[in-house]
């Protein structure tokens, strides 16, 4: 791939692919994230009575929001307006603190754009990817007014990262923990905001989780584990742990599951909860 075609790749600005609005998000981290708004009723291959609502949609680490805008055809089908935005230290977004914080700082970006939502919508959806993904289960109990979220890719928390890491396997504990620690005071952060903390204060937000087994990154055992250690107490929590394949093997899933929510009052007990073998890729 060129440089050309790198820039222009997921950039709705110049591929022209859909109309669409340039926003500014206040930060709780002190400055404005860019983002674009593309609404269902202003794109002509849509029905321009859809308006269900919005979908948030938070990029991974070392990417941009250009790297979703694959997902959009697929949520304006639906109906939904979208938002995606760079996080902190990713596209043109301000860069306080240089690096990746594995949550930290990123979830007080989701929490702002949900901040600036709940004002103009009653039905919110989010999709994040790897630690936007991440993100988001880390905020999810601030959430309240988020109908549901799916994710994929998302971690338990940044120490279990190193550790199952294979590198780890040929290092004493001793310096893995000085690593682990070391990554923490560059980056400015603390690793007690975690899916995994938070998770436990989630009761009735549904969850869909996707987690390729070809994720080099984080292993699909952070998934599983996620999922198993908070059924019980997550009412409306499921997922797919996948093989490698395509993101349309999902489509139908994922088209079921907001169908189901965005109806939701509380309940949502027709979803299956179960592990489904299928296809995914990062």
């Amino acid at each position: 791939m060129s440089r050309i075609d790198f820039l222009i790749c997921g950039n709705i600005r110049l591929t022209k692919q859909f109309r669409f609005k340039e926003i500014k998000i206040p930060s709780l981290n002190g400055y404005d994230l860019p983002g674009w708004l593309v609404l269902a009723k202003e794109n002509k291959d849509h029905d321009p009575k859809k308006g269900k609502g919005v979908v948030i949609l938070v990029h991974g680490g070392g990417v941009d929001r250009r790297e979703l805008t694959r997902y959009l055809p697929f949520y304006l089908e639906l109906g939904y307006d979208t938002i995606s935005f760079d996080l902190s230290c990713h596209g043109e977004s301000p860069c306080l603190v240089p690096g990746l914080s594995f949550g930290n700082i990123e979830t007080r970006d989701v929490l702002s754009v949900y901040l600036y939502v709940k004002k103009i919508y009653k039905n919110i959806f989010m999709f994040g990817s790897s630690v936007g993904g991440s993100s988001i289960l880390i905020a999810l109990p601030f959430l309240n007014d988020v109908k549901g979220v799916v994710v994929e890719n998302p971690m338990i928390s940044f120490d279990r990262i190193i550790l199952d890491s294979p590198e780890s396997n040929k290092l004493p504990n001793k310096m893995i923990t000085s690593l682990i620690e070391l990554v923490k005071i560059r980056g400015k952060f603390d690793s007690m905001w975690s899916p995994k903390n938070s998770l436990h204060l989630v009761s009735d937000s549904p969850i869909f989780m996707i987690h390729s087994k070809n994720d080099k990154v984080v292993s699909y055992k952070h998934s599983e584990s996620l999922l198993f250690e908070n059924r019980g107490s997550i009412e409306n929590l499921y997922g797919a742990i996948p093989y490698m394949g395509q993101w349309h093997h999902f489509r139908e899933k994922i088209r079921f599951w907001h169908r189901a929510f965005c109806r939701r009052e509380g309940d949502g007990n027709s979803v299956e909860v179960r592990l489904v073998q299928g296809s995914h890729s990062n």
